[in-house]
């Protein structure tokens, strides 16, 4: 029966005279009516009071007919509602105007008020708002949103235009406990989410599968933190002078690193949120980690590909068009894969959660300056010399990503792939259900997937027939073809 209950204010005006609010008590008692809360407001009506009720459907239906007997409710307020909110305020002089001004526009009144400080630097504003026309509740929610934290503790939960705003204001909430955001970022977080939910709902997606996917990423990225970070490492000497360890994260991208005497080269570095995690285990495989000459390449522009190029102090090699890509990160403007409108909302979410910040361009170093901007082939641009390896490094046509690279040795053979190829039956099950996430969020994982689909044939055109070669992608435990 307790699942069948739901709530519901009852705007009231009562007689000034002793027992009013008895006899209305007692009406809703009859009808087995528990008041959850009363509260008046004297600057709308001095025998005005609001009596919140929770009971089942049929109940509020007779409590409502004997009060309109009785005259306590009037037909043309009937149908107001009181939604009961949390606002978090900067703890500072006007802060409360704009909300005001907010309720202001939409004729609004304040049922009730109360506050509290919180560590001296924001305040809790409790407020019971009157809203007579249901269909403005959604406006009013949304408008405050935009400038403050806000949290829904009750509201009429038949109002089903109120689905998402609900769910991506208490999201945000979630998310700011999970990550530890600041305020800014849960805000930032918040209108991402709705720029997900809206792409996806205009898909014909329920909201219920929308918010199970947000939370899920969400709670995914970061349950794996501190000591649940567990990585599969491997190693594997590819000559007497260099090594390569592979570090494979619970999500996010794979890391590479070759290892020569004094220096290390990186191929792609993960996701941003596990930047300390990662930086213990470096510490681990080499002592002298900070000591050793650093430099890094990148398959691509990704933000769980480029996490940690803010946290490693090393040069940064990679062509024009990722460069791009990171400048228009640094200015706040869309990159590459945002530029996609179905990537968008799940790029910036990614770079909420993780603590994403775009590389400083001053240690950019380009390779291939001057390529065609656009081009059909995996077409090489360029090599890079690491110890006694030779690499040959292709620039993709952008089917995944524009400006997506591969990386190849021949000497021993060795393949980086990026995420131009993925080895789907080498990932693990939490690996698996990770990489499931992102293409339900984007609809799809590649810009374009006709080009990406000639990409890795072409990727796969530069593999030997015979010999042995090890096939690194960015997502998927390494694999070994032609191995005696």
């Amino acid at each position: 029966m307790a699942a069948n209950l739901k709530t519901q204010t009852f705007i009231t005006r009562m007689p000034d005279k002793p027992g009013a609010f008895m006899l209305a008590t007692k009406i809703i008692t009859k009808h087995q009516g528990n008041i959850i809360r009363v509260s008046f407001n004297k600057a709308v009506d001095f025998h005005m009071l609001f009596v919140e009720v929770r009971a089942d459907e049929e109940a509020l239906h007779n409590i409502t007919k004997e009060l309109l007997q009785i005259g306590y409710l009037e037909n043309d307020i009937s149908d107001s509602r009181v939604i009961v909110v949390n606002i978090k305020m900067k703890d500072e002089p006007g802060s409360l105007y704009p909300v005001l001004k907010i309720l202001d526009r939409y004729d609004i009144n304040i049922s009730y008020i109360n506050s509290n400080e919180e560590d001296g630097e924001y305040q809790n504003f409790k407020m019971g708002l009157l809203i007579e026309n249901p269909a403005l509740i959604k406006c009013v929610l949304d408008d405050i949103s935009e400038i403050y934290p806000i949290d829904i503790i009750t509201y009429a939960e038949e109002e089903p235009n109120l689905d998402n705003t609900i769910f991506y204001i208490r999201i945000g909430n979630e998310i700011q406990r999970l990550f530890d955001l600041s305020t800014e970022k849960t805000m930032e977080f918040i209108c991402e989410s709705n720029r997900v939910f809206q792409m996806l709902q205009d898909r014909g997606e329920t909201p219920n599968k929308v918010f199970e996917y947000v939370l899920h990423l969400a709670k995914f990225m970061s349950k794996y933190r501190g000591e649940r970070f567990q990585p599969d490492i491997s190693r594997y000497q590819l000559t007497a002078k260099v090594a390569l360890h592979v570090i494979e994260p619970p999500c996010g991208s794979n890391t590479y690193i070759l290892e020569a005497a004094d220096e290390l080269l990186f191929i792609d570095t993960g996701f941003a949120i596990y930047a300390e995690e990662m930086l213990n285990i470096f510490q681990r495989l080499f002592p002298n980690f900070a000591t050793l000459k650093k430099k890094i390449l990148i398959t691509h522009a990704d933000v769980d590909h480029c996490g940690l190029l803010s946290v490693i102090d090393a040069d940064i090699y990679l062509n024009e068009k990722s460069a791009q890509s990171f400048q228009k990160q640094r200015q706040n403007l869309m990159d590459f894969r945002e530029e996609n409108i179905f990537c968008l909302g799940y790029s910036r979410l990614s770079r909420i959660f993780s603590n994403y910040v775009p590389p400083d361009p001053a240690r950019f170093k380009l390779i291939g300056e001057g390529v065609a901007k656009e081009h059909r082939e995996l077409l090489q641009i360029g090599t890079f010399t690491f110890a006694d390896l030779s690499l040959e490094i292709y620039e993709g046509s952008g089917g995944h990503l524009y400006g997506e690279m591969v990386f190849l040795c021949r000497e021993p053979w060795l393949l980086f792939t990026g995420d131009i190829y993925i080895n789907v039956k080498g990932l693990t099950k939490e690996r698996s259900e990770f990489n499931s996430l992102a293409p339900y969020l984007m609809t799809s994982v590649n810009v374009n997937s006709q080009y990406a689909k000639e990409m890795r044939k072409a990727v796969f055109e530069l593999l030997p027939e015979k010999q042995r070669c090890l096939i690194c992608s960015g997502h998927g435990a390494v694999e070994i073809i032609n191995d005696q």
